[in-house]
Protein backbone atom coordinates (compact mmCIF):
# COMPACT_ATOMS: atom_id res chain seq x y z
CA UNK A 1 0.00 0.00 0.00
CA UNK A 2 2.84 2.47 0.76
CA UNK A 3 5.46 3.01 -1.89
CA UNK A 4 8.73 4.59 -0.73
CA UNK A 5 10.68 6.88 -3.03
CA UNK A 6 14.27 5.53 -3.03
CA UNK A 7 15.65 8.89 -4.19
CA UNK A 8 13.97 10.69 -1.28
CA UNK A 9 13.65 8.27 1.69
CA UNK A 10 11.58 10.72 3.72
CA UNK A 11 8.68 10.62 1.28
CA UNK A 12 6.10 8.00 0.46
CA UNK A 13 3.04 7.79 -1.73
CA UNK A 14 -0.01 5.63 -1.38
CA UNK A 15 -1.07 3.08 -3.93
CA UNK A 16 -4.52 1.64 -3.23
CA UNK A 17 -4.63 -1.49 -5.39
CA UNK A 18 -6.85 -3.89 -3.45
CA UNK A 19 -9.95 -3.88 -1.27
CA UNK A 20 -7.65 -4.65 1.67
CA UNK A 21 -5.59 -1.52 0.89
CA UNK A 22 -8.74 0.61 0.80
CA UNK A 23 -9.94 -0.84 4.10
CA UNK A 24 -6.52 -0.31 5.70
CA UNK A 25 -6.45 3.34 4.56
CA UNK A 26 -9.93 4.01 6.01
CA UNK A 27 -8.88 2.41 9.32
CA UNK A 28 -5.63 4.40 9.51
CA UNK A 29 -7.52 7.61 8.75
CA UNK A 30 -10.23 7.03 11.39
CA UNK A 31 -7.62 6.13 14.02
CA UNK A 32 -5.75 9.37 13.25
CA UNK A 33 -8.96 11.43 13.44
CA UNK A 34 -9.85 9.83 16.80
CA UNK A 35 -6.40 10.79 18.15
CA UNK A 36 -6.84 14.25 16.57
CA UNK A 37 -3.59 13.63 14.71
CA UNK A 38 -4.22 16.10 11.90
CA UNK A 39 -0.92 15.41 10.14
CA UNK A 40 -1.48 11.64 9.91
CA UNK A 41 -5.12 12.07 8.84
CA UNK A 42 -4.14 14.62 6.18
CA UNK A 43 -1.78 12.09 4.58
CA UNK A 44 -4.81 9.84 3.95
CA UNK A 45 -6.87 12.53 2.19
CA UNK A 46 -6.75 13.88 -1.35
CA UNK A 47 -5.97 17.62 -1.26
CA UNK A 48 -9.48 18.41 -2.54
CA UNK A 49 -11.31 15.74 -0.52
CA UNK A 50 -15.00 16.42 0.14
CA UNK A 51 -15.88 15.80 3.81
CA UNK A 52 -19.61 16.01 4.59
CA UNK A 53 -21.10 15.63 8.07
CA UNK A 54 -24.65 15.46 9.48
CA UNK A 55 -26.78 18.42 8.48
CA UNK A 56 -24.78 18.84 5.26
CA UNK A 57 -21.89 20.48 7.13
CA UNK A 58 -18.70 20.41 5.07
CA UNK A 59 -15.28 20.46 6.65
CA UNK A 60 -12.04 21.39 4.90
CA UNK A 61 -9.41 18.74 5.50
CA UNK A 62 -8.45 16.94 8.67
CA UNK A 63 -7.83 20.25 10.48
CA UNK A 64 -11.44 21.26 9.80
CA UNK A 65 -12.68 17.96 11.21
CA UNK A 66 -10.54 18.33 14.34
CA UNK A 67 -11.71 21.89 15.00
CA UNK A 68 -15.35 20.98 14.36
CA UNK A 69 -15.10 18.02 16.71
CA UNK A 70 -13.35 20.09 19.39
CA UNK A 71 -16.27 22.53 19.36
CA UNK A 72 -18.70 19.70 20.25
CA UNK A 73 -16.80 17.02 22.19
CA UNK A 74 -13.96 16.78 24.68
CA UNK A 75 -13.26 13.37 23.20
CA UNK A 76 -14.96 10.97 20.85
CA UNK A 77 -14.30 7.39 19.81
CA UNK A 78 -15.90 4.70 17.69
CA UNK A 79 -16.85 1.11 18.36
CA UNK A 80 -16.87 -0.36 14.86
CA UNK A 81 -19.42 -3.11 14.32
CA UNK A 82 -18.82 -3.73 10.62
CA UNK A 83 -16.72 -2.77 7.61
CA UNK A 84 -17.78 -3.29 3.99
CA UNK A 85 -15.68 -2.67 0.88
CA UNK A 86 -16.98 -2.50 -2.70
CA UNK A 87 -15.44 -1.61 -6.02
CA UNK A 88 -12.23 -2.08 -7.89
CA UNK A 89 -8.80 -0.43 -8.02
CA UNK A 90 -9.20 3.29 -8.52
CA UNK A 91 -12.81 3.30 -7.34
CA UNK A 92 -13.37 1.71 -3.93
CA UNK A 93 -16.23 2.52 -1.57
CA UNK A 94 -15.73 1.63 2.09
CA UNK A 95 -18.52 1.66 4.67
CA UNK A 96 -17.89 1.66 8.40
CA UNK A 97 -20.72 1.45 10.93
CA UNK A 98 -21.03 1.21 14.69
CA UNK A 99 -21.51 3.45 17.70
CA UNK A 100 -19.85 6.56 19.08
CA UNK A 101 -18.77 7.10 22.67
CA UNK A 102 -17.05 9.99 24.38
CA UNK A 103 -17.57 13.10 26.44
CA UNK A 104 -19.58 16.23 25.65
CA UNK A 105 -17.98 19.62 26.30
CA UNK A 106 -19.73 19.88 29.68
CA UNK A 107 -18.07 16.64 30.82
CA UNK A 108 -21.15 14.41 30.51
CA UNK A 109 -20.32 11.02 28.98
CA UNK A 110 -22.20 9.59 26.01
CA UNK A 111 -22.33 6.19 24.39
CA UNK A 112 -24.40 4.24 21.90
CA UNK A 113 -24.77 6.97 19.25
CA UNK A 114 -25.11 5.16 15.93
CA UNK A 115 -22.91 6.19 12.99
CA UNK A 116 -22.14 5.28 9.40
CA UNK A 117 -19.08 6.55 7.53
CA UNK A 118 -18.83 6.16 3.75
CA UNK A 119 -15.50 6.66 1.97
CA UNK A 120 -14.75 6.98 -1.72
CA UNK A 121 -11.15 5.96 -2.29
CA UNK A 122 -9.23 6.27 -5.54
CA UNK A 123 -5.81 4.83 -6.37
CA UNK A 124 -4.04 7.31 -4.04
CA UNK A 125 -6.29 8.69 -1.28
CA UNK A 126 -9.69 9.23 0.29
CA UNK A 127 -11.56 11.53 -2.12
CA UNK A 128 -14.81 11.76 -0.20
CA UNK A 129 -16.16 11.01 3.27
CA UNK A 130 -19.85 11.16 4.15
CA UNK A 131 -20.82 10.85 7.82
CA UNK A 132 -24.21 10.09 9.31
CA UNK A 133 -24.92 9.76 13.05
CA UNK A 134 -27.57 10.18 15.75
CA UNK A 135 -25.61 12.77 17.80
CA UNK A 136 -28.18 15.47 17.05
CA UNK A 137 -31.02 13.29 18.33
CA UNK A 138 -29.05 12.49 21.49
CA UNK A 139 -28.39 16.20 22.08
CA UNK A 140 -32.10 16.97 21.61
CA UNK A 141 -33.13 14.21 24.04
CA UNK A 142 -30.53 15.39 26.55
CA UNK A 143 -31.80 18.97 26.22
CA UNK A 144 -35.40 17.81 26.78
CA UNK A 145 -34.36 16.10 30.04
CA UNK A 146 -32.46 19.21 31.15
CA UNK A 147 -35.48 21.42 30.35
CA UNK A 148 -37.82 19.08 32.25
CA UNK A 149 -35.49 19.12 35.26
CA UNK A 150 -35.38 22.94 35.15
CA UNK A 151 -39.19 23.05 35.17
CA UNK A 152 -39.34 20.72 38.19
CA UNK A 153 -36.76 22.78 40.08
CA UNK A 154 -38.62 25.97 39.20
CA UNK A 155 -41.96 24.52 40.32
CA UNK A 156 -40.50 23.26 43.61
CA UNK A 157 -38.89 26.66 44.17
CA UNK A 158 -42.23 28.36 43.55
CA UNK A 159 -43.97 26.25 46.19
CA UNK A 160 -41.15 26.58 48.71
CA UNK A 161 -41.08 30.34 48.21
CA UNK A 162 -44.81 30.66 48.97
CA UNK A 163 -44.00 31.03 52.65
CA UNK A 164 -44.59 29.07 55.82
CA UNK A 165 -48.05 27.78 56.67
CA UNK A 166 -50.13 30.32 58.62
CA UNK A 167 -52.18 29.66 61.68
CA UNK A 168 -55.95 29.98 61.29
CA UNK A 169 -56.44 31.46 64.80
Amino acid sequence: MIIRDATNPGTATLSIDTAEDALRLARIYLAAIERRDVEAATRCLAPDAVLTFPGGIRRKGAAGIASGSASRYRRIGKVVEAWEVYGEPGAFVVYCRGTLHGEWLDGAPFTGIRFVDRFEIDARAIRRQDVWNDAGEHRLARRAVQDAMSEVVSEVGHHVGAGAPRSLD
